[in-house]
Formats: C-alpha cells, sequence, structure tokens
C-alpha cells in the first residue's frame, strides 16, 4: 500500500502533537503530581507512535516508543517525576522535531538515539516493583495486572457456580492495525452474542479513543468451550493472536446466602448496563464522521482562491468605473449588487485564511524554558490574546521577529536572580506577550521587567558610528537601536544581543504592511509595540498624486488629512515640521524621498500618519479619493526597496504601488 498520499495529514498531525506534547510537559513540570497531565502525555505519544508506525518511519516510532514506557511507568506511579526525566523527554521531542522536518524536506538521514535511549533505560531500570494488597489476575505475557472489585468476585462465583465458564482473554492486534477501536469494538460485539463481558481493561472509553497498545484484556463469562470463544475472536481480521484461561483467583471471602440472591438480582441489571455501554461504543463510531464538521486545506488552494478574489475585485472596480464614465443607469443596480455579492465573498474567503495566534505564540514558553535555564535565571513567560486571529500569511512570516524580540528580553532584558535581589526586585523575572485587536490593527506587545534601555549608552554608541544626534528627545534616540547594524552590546553570546538585528525586525514588520515602535525606562523594563494589519490580501486605501505619479497609502495608518500652504508648514533645527492642534508633527515631502519633480501650487495636502507611537505628515500634490486595492507582491528583483509593501492595479489597468510610512521617518 502506497503511504506517500498520507504524508502531508502525518506532516500536520504529528507537528501538532509534538507541540501538544512541549506543552504538557512544561505543565508537568511545574505540576509534577498531576495524574491527568501524565496520561495526557501518555496518550499524545502513543498515538504519535502509532502513527509513525503504520507511515513505516521505524526510528520515529522505535523513540517514541522508548518514551512511552518511561511514561507508562510514571502513570503507574512506579517513578517519580523529577527535573531530569523532563529533560531527557525534551531532548527526545527535540530528536523527533528534527526526525518530522527530515521526513518533510524528503531526507532519509540515520540518527544518533543511542545516548537518549540508554538515559530513557536507565531510568526504567531503577524503578523497583511495588506490592500491592488488591485482588489481581496477571498476564504472563505482557504483565498487566487486572484489579476485580468485591463485586466482580462475587458474580464470577455465581456464575460458576451455575455451571458458566470464567476466562480471561488477552487479544493481541496485529502491529500496524490502522483502526485499532474498530477491531475491539467487534471483538466486543461477537463475544457478547455468546455471553457476558464482565471486565476490561483499557476501559470501554479508552477502547474508543484508541488510548491503548496493541493489545487488550477481557474477563468474560459464557457456557461456550474455549475453542468456540477462540474461534470466534479469530474470525476477525487483523488480530495477530488469542490467549484464552480459566480465570484463576488468589482469594474470594465467601458470603451469605441472602447477600448472594441481592448480588444476583445486581448481577442481571448490571449485565444490560454492560450491553448498553458496548453498544454505545458502536454507537459512537457511526457517529464520529458526523461529529467533525471540518477539513483540512492545503494553503496553496486558500491563496488560488483568494487570488479569484482579488481579480474579481479588480474587474469589478473597472466595471464600475465604465459605468460612471457611460453614465449607464440601467448598469449600476445590478453593479451594486455585484459590488455587494463580491464583498461578502472577500469577507468570507478573508475570515476562512484567519487564524489565532496561538499557533505562534505555542512556541514560546519551551523557548523560555531552556534559555531561562541555561542562563541560570528565572523567568514566568505571561502570554495574553492567543486567541487573536490574523492572516495566515502574516502568522507564518511572524515567529522569526518575535523570537529575537524574547531572546533578547530574556538574554539582556531580564537581570540576574543576584543582581534583580540586590535592586529589591522579585528574583523572578517577568516576559508578556500579549496580543488583541484594536480596530482593522492586531498589536502585539513583548514587555519585560528588567534592566531597560539607557539612552545615555544608546547615544554614545550612536555618535562613536557617526550618527547625529543633536536636536534628538529620548524616544527618538531609543528607537536608533532600529538603524542597521546597531547595538549597544560589547559582547556577542549566541542567544540575542540587544540591537544586533533589530533592523531585520524592523523590515520584517515593514514587509508585513506593519510597524514597531518600543518604551523604555532604565531598570524598570522595555516593551515592544508591534502593529499588524489583520490581511495582506484586500485593503482599504486612499490613493493619492505626487508629481505625475499615484501611490497608495493604507487607511490603517492615515489618521488626518489637512490642507497645507506653504507658509503652514514651518523650518525648524532638525527639520521641516507642522502644528497640528498643539502637536509638532515631523514633515516628510515625498517627492524628495521618491526623488520625483517637484510641482509648484498653491495648496497641497498633508497626510498625517502614525506608525506605532509616532506621528508624522506626508506630503503630497492631490487627493485622489479612497479605494479597496488588492495587494500584489513586487516579486524577487524588487523585493529590497524598502519605501513600498507591495502594489496593486486599479480600475483602468493603471499599476500603482503601496507606500510603505513606516520607512519614512
Amino acid at each position: 500500500m502506497d503511504m506517500s498520499q498520507y504524508t502531508i495529514i502525518f506532516l500536520e498531525e504529528s507537528r501538532e502533537n509534538l507541540q501538544n506534547l512541549n506543552e504538557q510537559l512544561l505543565i508537568l513540570e511545574k505540576n509534577p503530581s498531576s495524574k491527568e497531565t501524565v496520561d495526557e502525555i501518555f496518550r499524545v505519544a502513543h498515538t504519535l507512535k502509532g502513527m509513525a508506525a503504520t507511515m513505516g518511519f521505524k526510528e520515529m516510532s522505535n523513540l517514541t516508543h522508548k518514551m512511552e514506557n518511561i511514561l507508562d511507568l510514571l502513570r503507574s506511579g512506579k517513578l517519580k517525576v523529577n527535573s531530569d526525566i523532563i529533560n531527557v523527554l525534551f531532548e527526545c521531542l527535540d530528536m523527533l522535531s528534527l526526525m518530522l522536518e527530515d521526513i518533510a524536506e524528503g531526507k532519509s538521514g540515520e540518527y544518533d538515539t543511542k545516548d537518549l535511549i540508554e538515559k530513557l533505560h536507565k531510568f526504567s531500570t531503577s524503578t523497583t516493583e511495588e506490592k500491592t494488597s488488591a485482588t489481581s489476575i496477571t498476564d504472563e505475557v505482557n504483565e498487566k495486572k487486572i484489579t476485580l472489585s468485591e463485586y466482580d468476585q462475587t458474580v464470577i462465583q455465581n456464575a460458576r457456580d451455575q455451571d458458566y465458564f470464567v476466562y480471561q482473554i488477552s487479544v493481541h492486534l496485529i502491529e500496524n492495525c490502522l483502526i485499532k477501536s474498530a477491531r475491539a469494538f467487534l471483538v466486543i460485539k461477537n463475544l457478547e452474542e455468546k455471553g457476558e463481558i464482565i471486565k476490561c481493561v483499557p476501559s470501554v472509553e479508552e477502547l474508543e479513543e484508541e488510548d491503548f497498545e496493541s493489545f487488550f484484556q477481557l474477563i468474560y463469562i459464557t457456557k461456550e468451550p474455549q475453542d468456540v470463544v477462540q474461534k470466534i475472536i479469530l474470525g476477525i481480521s487483523e488480530i495477530q493472536r488469542v490467549e484464552i484461561k480459566p480465570l484463576v483467583l488468589k482469594k474470594i471471602q465467601t458470603k451469605k446466602q441472602g447477600e448472594k440472591s441481592k448480588v444476583q438480582e445486581k448481577l442481571k441489571k448490571s449485565s444490560k448496563e454492560e450491553i448498553k455501554n458496548k453498544n454505545n461504543l458502536g454507537q459512537s463510531f457511526t457517529n464520529r464522521g458526523k461529529l467533525n464538521q471540518s477539513v483540512r486545506v492545503d494553503i496553496q488552494k486558500l491563496d488560488d482562491f483568494m487570488n479569484l478574489v482579488s481579480e474579481l475585485v479588480i474587474h469589478r472596480t473597472r466595471l464600475e468605473q465604465i459605468s460612471n464614465h457611460h453614465k449607464l443607469n440601467d448598469l449600476r443596480e445590478t453593479l451594486e449588487q455585484v459590488a455587494r455579492i463580491t464583498t461578502d465573498l472577500q469577507d468570507l474567503v478573508l475570515k476562512i485564511r484567519m487564524i489565532p495566534i496561538e499557533r505562534v505564540f505555542n512556541r514560546f514558553p519551551r523557548m523560555v524554558r531552556d534559555l531561562s535555564k541555561e542562563l541560570d535565571k528565572e523567568i514566568d513567560l505571561v502570554i495574553e490574546g492567543e486567541e487573536t486571529e490574523l492572516d495566515r500569511t502574516v502568522i507564518d512570516e511572524l515567529g522569526d521577529p518575535l523570537v529575537h524580540l524574547i531572546r533578547n528580553a530574556v538574554d539582556h532584558g531580564i537581570e540576574s536572580k543576584e543582581e534583580r535581589i540586590q535592586k529589591g526586585k522579585d528574583p523572578k523575572g517577568i516576559v508578556k506577550l500579549i496580543a488583541y485587536q484594536e480596530g482593522n490593527q492586531a498589536i502585539i506587545q513583548i514587555s519585560d521587567d528588567g534592566n531597560g534601555m539607557d539612552p545615555e549608552v544608546i547615544k554614545k554608541k550612536a555618535v562613536e558610528k557617526g550618527i547625529s544626534v543633536e536636536g534628538l528627545g529620548e524616544e527618538e534616540i531609543i528607537h536608533l537601536i532600529f538603524k542597521q547594524g546597531f547595538s549597544t552590546n560589547d559582547k556577542v553570546t549566541d542567544i540575542s544581543g540587544r540591537g544586533v538585528g533589530m533592523d531585520v525586525v524592523r523590515e520584517k514588520i515593514s514587509a508585513l504592511g506593519g510597524s514597531i515602535s518600543v518604551r523604555s525606562k532604565v531598570g524598570k523594563g522595555s516593551t515592544f509595540t508591534i502593529y499588524l494589519p489583520l490581511t495582506l490580501s484586500i485593503i482599504q486605501a486612499l490613493l493619492v498624486r505626487v508629481a505625475s505619479e499615484t501611490f497608495a497609502i493604507s487607511l490603517g495608518f492615515i489618521e488626518k488629512v489637512v490642507n497645507v500652504t506653504p507658509q503652514d508648514i514651518k523650518q525648524s533645527y532638525n527639520g521641516e515640521i507642522y502644528i497640528y492642534r498643539g502637536k509638532v508633527i515631523p514633515v516628510v515631502r515625498l517627492n524628495e524621498k521618491l526623488h520625483l519633480p517637484f510641482e509648484e501650487s498653491k495648496e497641497k495636502y498633508l497626510v498625517i500618519v502614525r506608525v506605532g507611537e509616532r506621528t508624522m505628515g506626508l506630503v503630497v500634490d492631490k487627493l485622489l479619493g479612497q479605494q479597496e486595492i488588492v495587494i500584489k507582491s513586487l516579486g524577487k528583483s524588487l523585493q529590497n526597496i524598502r519605501e513600498y509593501v507591495g502594489a496593486t492595479i486599479l480600475g483602468d489597468g493603471l499599476v500603482t504601488l503601496i507606500l510603505d510610512p513606516g520607512t519614512m521617518i
């Protein structure tokens, strides 16, 4: 059977399972006594192992199986959770992630898992068997124990008194059984036709969820001989072998006759309930397909869908222009209806592409945990607003800038424990990662309660690099860290460098149509704020004319548009400014910035834009109106032109560049 067609599904589900394992291990590290967390980790690891084995990835399956052995010991209480075990399990997850990415890239290298397996083996050999006083039956082959209650024992004894056979049955499925729960259901269903199952290990619910190994055990009461029972089970496909033996109890307490009759009455009622539970298992299989109302869709198909809707918007705009030009009133009503449908379709495709930002945020708790151990710091990562939704394209590109900012906060923002104690701070530092939606923007804040950035240190470094700092306030000085190659760090570390790569972070955010700002106070900490559009596909924009060229500016940046005369713009020591409602606003002449000729006119327009927490005015010659535009990539050959985030095609076929206000400062 060709399994390659399932590779994409395997990769997606395995990544989700590995992320879940990372999250659950972090929870277990903080709460080692949580049995529910251990059970969840075991369940996910077991699922991952089964998927890898089914797809034929033996090394991945083998390593997960070794992990599973340790998790089983933790689950049974024979092994206690400690930091050494947690660290080794994290190492295993890192190795599994490496294997998974190699599978995604089509590589088939060999992996040195010997040391990891030896570490896991040491934990398993260090455990000692604990004695138990509960009555139990031991399966000699798989060493699993079935614990019977006093009531179960009484039922068994009464069945024997009425000449019933009582069997202990171990059913082993083939190693690569695809639907284990379905096979278990068939075994139970067929056996129930000839007798009663009074005990099932694992439970019926665990069988349904496939939370079991390749075997399960039953205590079965019937009138049929052993060979008939065996034939019933082996008649079901994908059963490797069956072991049946008469049940032997170590000890059973006798009951008075009156108590026995009460038990017999309960037995009839219990049997009916048990049959109902087994039937529910079958019913759940029937309904399982109906419950799953979501489908996995290739992102390329969503991109193609988005492109088609974008083309529809462009041609709709063209039709509207033709209708207005020729004054075709009969066509106008139909076009208005087309416009409504197009807008609804556009909203729908944008919603389909929106996913929660937790997809990116989920990777950071593990990263902060590892870095804090490496740096010997105590750090809590606080995450809020992970349900905030962004376009899939934005989410995919957001990871690297956030990684850099968080590593900076952990490495250079948060002080050592000793230094924090000397300053009267809590020894444990706090890094916050907060996301929320405001209007048509998503805002992400990365803050720490550490050292903060000293403007004097940044100023001194700027002077050394030949950067003029005259007339700059503290806020402008701190923003110098976004200059290319600027760093206040004399010592380069493997983890980060405050300022190293900040220009790359800013460029990456700008490429997403967003902006970034920073606030910092010495001794109190720093806060980086990222402003992002909810989508990168279709936006509302203001069309402006500069000289003979047309440009588009996203309405998400624009605060106000005002008429200005040459006398309204004043010259200051640091450049031109405009006084708006008592506030000084720096002025940027777009014709000079974009190397276009100057046009003499009595009146011009000042487009006041807000980029992060900074405001400036862009001088343009003419306003052409507001329009819905489709953002198109500039392509590889023009991707390094920083002044533009992309281009759009207007209804008349004119290609118009979309300005990035963040690069104009």
